[in-house]
């Protein structure tokens, strides 16, 4: 009697042993899928340009055209931001 309760002992044992694997194994595929992820958001995300920075130089550059005559007068103006990499 006393061999068959130390039987299932052991058994419960094993079961739990290799659940503790499957979870361990898991948690660490979770882990490297989540990397795996993060890396192809970030590498999307950069394809877009470079991210806002408050503290980089900026420039404009505004050009003014008027053209005048007895009928009408035209005015365009175009201006341009450009932020720099420093």
């Amino acid at each position: 009697m006393r061999k068959r309760a130390n039987r299932r002992g052991q058994v419960t044992v094993e079961v739990a042993i290799v659940f503790g694997f499957v979870v361990a194994a898991l948690v660490l595929m979770a882990i490297y899928l989540q990397r795996g992820v993060q890396g192809g958001v970030k590498s999307n995300s950069d394809s877009f340009g470079t991210q806002f920075s408050a503290t980089r130089n900026w420039s404009v550059k505004t050009t003014s055209n008027t053209n005048e005559n007895k009928a009408a007068t035209n005015t365009t103006q175009t201006t341009n931001y450009n932020q720099s990499l420093d």
